[in-house]
Formats: structure tokens, sequence, C-alpha cells
């Protein structure tokens, strides 16, 4: 259903955004580097963690403001 890269893409999220230990596993910094150039890394990287950063500040502001 997804192509090679967009998987290890989607591997990257679920390990920055629910992933406890905060680390990337060799094996996924591997796969990573087979599919996307320096700066392509950079900007999934960010854009991940934009995402995350979203979400969590919204799902606090909900609960501590409420709808």
């Amino acid at each position: 259903m997804f192509d090679p890269s967009t998987i290890a893409a989607l591997r990257l999220t679920d390990a920055m955004c629910g992933d406890r230990t905060h680390t990337l596993a060799p094996d996924l910094i591997a796969e990573l580097r087979e599919h996307f150039v320096e700066a392509e890394l950079a900007e999934l990287i960010l854009v991940c963690g934009q995402a995350n950063l979203n979400n969590r500040a919204g799902n606090a502001a909900k609960q501590l403001l409420g709808d």
C-alpha cells in the first residue's frame, strides 16, 4: 500500500511521537538514510516535531481551558 520511503517516514513519526525512549533505532536510521538526503531528513524531523507540538499543546489546552 505504501512505498518504502513512506514507510520509513511513518516509522520516524512513530519513533519521534510515540516512543518514550527518545532515541532512533540504528536500523531506522539506516533505513531513513537509504531513502532521504540530509535536507529531506531535516524537513521530516521539523514537520513531525511541529505536528507533535501542535497535538500536545492542543490536548493540554482542551483539558485546561475546555472547548
